[in-house]
């Protein structure tokens, strides 16, 4: 058969046996067919297969029943003057007739009405050079848009027997392709970086940084550009996520992430499947994920759907890279802090093993990183005393994935940390001697199992066994003196104390995905969690505390995306928990929703009840120290945590520019504090409820290679206690902040990088007793939160090794913040107190070599 002029013809389909009805939709090739002559040149070819070559080579949008058509043959030799001319001639001696609706001319038979037969197209979303799959992409397949899984994997059903595809993810070039309906597929998208060096493909579309308004919470980000942020390399997923709005940053709280105004342990983080709950990270120079081994961040700050559970604030799901299939590489940077080291060696076509493992190498505290206050109520670094303190961290991650000949995913991830930090002072300041040693150490280990396939149907399943642990122990011992010139030494108070927190999460998760239709793609799953945690708090080898407490959970998911019309996606979901111990149904309704109403606007929106079912509860004492210890809720002390969530939004983007603006509105109830009051011999608990609230605004710009971002955060989170004076309604919380600013500037002049960010908080409420009246507060005493840093990199490559060295600044004004997760008060008198905290970084030089080969 031949077709004039015959230029940029696509494959033709294959013949589908069982198809009742397909729509074939084939965009216009920039080809005007008003004038167009058309020439057809066919012998004894089926009907079906001369439209689809005429569609292809005139660029004409048709839609027909495949399986009819390919019953009637023809031999022709013509040329037309336009399509409905040569449409109308090639159908004039069967029984089928057309009409054209808009640009489309479908052809139906005249004798009767056909059923359509519904096609599959399903496949998986692959870095083109290394192999790895691209988590959570972005798919739009003949306009329909929807979201890969934990594994670049998706899945489409439509009456259409051609697909028309857009795939799109952070750090990626943008790919569009057309393809029949089938399995297995393997896309493979374009990095913007390999290795350590930039890579441009001309006519294609990068996206950039991170995404924001795709939905209600929801932020992506791409962790490749961390790196060109002011640090030293090891710090790039902390640094990256204390820059996005919502994510409080002031206060510099490594170890734990408050997210809109959430308390510590009611977010949670992710690491391929299992939690980390954390190591301390003293020092936050150093994240809690090697930043070698994060593929990507999806940080989900409240609404979220119901595939999620245990948790009442928010989630950081971290998605490790399964290292690449096609040659080995080698990553090693080298900063004044830390040694970290990344290795991925091929050990099949389809399979890769990756391990990295950090350390420090020196003692990266500074005497000048302990300060002391006295009087209680002044604001910190007026005195200075000498302390040296140990501190040392290391961790090791080991990872195998990859595929099988099916197309089916695997991988085993492991993980290791352990990080150690003590002093000791021995200090006399306003007539008193003060002397405290505190040591603690912390160990998380992790682990998780995945496999996942997808059926011929486009149906796909995800299977995965998961484990976290965490030991914390807490040694402190403090003395306190009280001196006079006349009267000698007073008879000296104190405490020894031995802490411990031991936490074991196992649990075995399923999730399925069904595509229904080209409308609706349903999921569902179930889960079974096994807990265990047992404290202890010894005294001067006397038993304080001591307690260990398990349970067993199951779960079940069920939510349906739908699409009822091309700019709407309503997501309802609902959750069920059954905590056995409990013998009680927790029931947790869920919708998101998002509308395009305009070609660069949309609005988010999402609700839902949350529920969860450990906690990590705080314990106060009279002077209003603060320690956290996870426990197993119950039906008695430790209520189960009940949040709901109200959130709200609108984006506009247009070009390179992106405005976001955000509200939200939660309420949690179930907040359980220890009061522990030694000296009196007083214990109680008590059971609270908070209430959070605020908006965040977010104006990003991309402009040729460079981009900056600006965001404000307007925020108050309030809580209650029965302990407080009855005529308090609520009062500020302790991680309660009103104001925070933030914003960053990445500027690419390859091979030279200059970036520089900036964080200004407004301040917290100072620690103090639980039995303060918050009438007394002083708006002032809030200590505001200042940071500047800047870096400058130069990035250089001979053939296949680069190199990149970087100098940061971090705090180049040198403001002196305070890092309140850290703060230990002393008893000086009856009414004031001494206030020992751990000074946020100060003004930091660093340098680093990053080295990809």
């Amino acid at each position: 058969m031949n077709f004039k002029p015959g230029k940029n013809t696509l494959s033709i389909l294959p013949r589908t046996k069982l198809s009742w009805f397909l729509v074939i939709l084939l965009v216009s090739s920039l080809l005007k067919l008003s004038g167009q002559s058309i020439a057809i040149d066919v012998k004894d070819e089926s009907l079906n297969q001369v439209l689809l070559e005429m569609a292809q080579d005139y660029g004409i949008q048709l839609s027909f029943d495949d399986q009819l058509l390919s019953a009637y043959t023809l031999t022709l030799d013509k040329t037309f003057d336009n399509p409905e001319e040569a449409i109308a001639f090639l159908i004039k001696d069967y029984p089928l007739a057309y009409k054209k609706i808009g640009d489309v001319f479908t052809l139906y038979s005249t004798q009767a009405e056909e059923i359509p037969t519904k096609h599959n197209i399903s496949g998986r979303v692959v870095d083109s050079q290394t192999g790895e799959t691209l988590p959570y992409s972005h798919v739009i397949i003949n306009q329909s848009g929807m979201v890969t899984d934990f594994n670049g994997n998706f899945s489409f059903v439509s009456t259409d027997s051609l697909f028309r595809l857009s795939i799109s993810y952070m750090g990626y070039y943008i790919k569009d392709t057309t393809l029949n309906p089938g399995s297995a597929y393997v896309l493979g998208l374009t990095p913007s970086i390999i290795g350590l060096q930039e890579v441009v493909v001309e006519g294609s579309m990068l996206v950039r940084s991170g995404q924001i308004g795709e939905e209600a919470g929801v932020i992506r980000l791409n962790h490749k550009i961390a790196y060109r942020l002011p640090g030293n390399g090891d710090n790039a997923v902390f640094n990256f996520l204390r820059l996005q709005p919502g994510i409080l940053a002031a206060g510099e709280r490594s170890s734990e992430l408050i997210i809109w105004g959430s308390y510590s342990g009611h977010s949670k983080i992710l690491f391929d499947g299992f939690t980390i709950f954390g190591l301390k990270n003293f020092n936050d120079n150093i994240s809690f994920v090697n930043p070698y081994m994060a593929k990507d961040i999806k940080v989900l700050k409240g609404g979220y759907s119901a595939d999620y559970d245990d948790r009442v604030g928010g989630i950081v799901d971290i998605t490790g890279i399964n290292g690449s299939t096609n040659k080995p590489s080698i990553n090693l940077n080298i900063n004044n802090m830390t040694l970290n080291g990344m290795a991925s060696i091929p050990v099949t076509k389809r399979a890769a093993l990756t391990f990295a493992y950090r350390h420090t190498y020196y003692n990266l505290m500074d005497a000048d990183d302990l300060n002391i206050v006295s009087g209680g109520r002044q604001r910190p670094g007026k005195y200075d005393i000498n302390v040296y303190p140990d501190y040392s961290f290391g961790d090791f991650n080991i990872k195998l994935g990859g595929s099988t000949s099916g197309g089916d995913n695997y991988f085993i991830s492991l993980y290791t940390g352990k990080d150690e930090f003590s002093y000791d002072i021995e200090q006399e300041k306003n007539m008193v001697d003060i002397s405290l040693d505190v040591e603690e150490e912390n160990r998380q280990q992790g682990g998780s199992a995945f496999y996942g396939k997808t059926w011929r149907n486009g149906v796909n399943s995800h299977f995965s066994v998961n484990l976290s642990a965490l030991n914390k122990e807490l040694y402190e011992k403090q003395m306190v003196t009280r001196t006079s010139g006349m009267g000698g030494n007073q008879q000296p108070s104190g405490r020894e104390v031995l802490f411990n927190n031991d936490i074991l999460e196992f649990s075995i998760k399923n999730k399925t995905r069904i595509p229904l239709s080209e409308k609706q793609m349903s999921e569902v799953g179930w889960n079974y969690t096994y807990e265990n945690v047992s404290f202890s708090e010894d005294s001067l080898d006397q038993t304080l505390v001591s307690s260990t407490d398990q349970s067993h959970r199951i779960g079940l998911f069920l939510q349906d995306e739908i699409r009822p019309v091309k700019r709407l996606s309503i997501k309802p979901g609902i959750r069920l928990d059954y905590p056995i111990h409990m013998e009680t149904l927790y029931i947790q309704p869920r919708i998101q929703l998002s509308f395009d109403f305009a070609d660069r606007w949309k609005v988010n929106a999402a609700a839902g009840i949350y529920n969860q079912f450990i906690s990590e509860t705080s314990v106060n004492d009279e002077l209003g120290n603060i320690r956290y210890v996870w426990a197993i809720c119950n039906t008695t002390d430790v209520p189960v945590l009940k949040a709901n969530h109200f959130v709200g939004g609108l984006t506009f983007k247009h070009k390179g520019l992106t405005v976001g603006v955000e509200g939200y509105y939660k309420t949690t109830t179930g907040i359980t504090r220890y009061v522990n009051l030694w000296s009196l011999g007083i214990q109680d608990v008590y059971q609270g409820d908070a209430r959070m609230y605020g908006m965040d605004l977010q104006v990003k710009q991309y402009f040729r290679k460079h981009e900056a971002w600006a965001s404000y955060t307007l925020s108050k989170t309030e809580e209650h206690f029965p302990y407080m004076p009855n005529d308090v309604d609520y009062r500020d919380a302790p991680q309660d902040q009103r104001h925070e600013i933030k914003g960053a500037l990445l500027l690419n002049f390859s091979p030279f990088f200059f970036s520089t960010n900036y964080v200004y908080g407004s301040g917290f409420r100072s620690p103090r007793s639980i039995y303060d009246d918050p009438e007394n507060d002083d708006p002032e005493e809030r200590y505001p939160y200042n940071r500047l840093d800047v870096a400058f990199i130069y990035r250089h490559s001979i053939k296949s090794y680069h190199f990149e060295v970087g100098i940061s600044i971090l705090n180049v004004l040198n403001h002196e913040n305070i890092k309140y997760s850290n703060v230990i008060l002393i008893p000086d008198s009856p009414t004031t107190s001494i206030s020992i905290h751990a000074e946020a970084v100060p003004f930091t030089p660093t340098i680093y070599l990053n080295m990809a080969f």
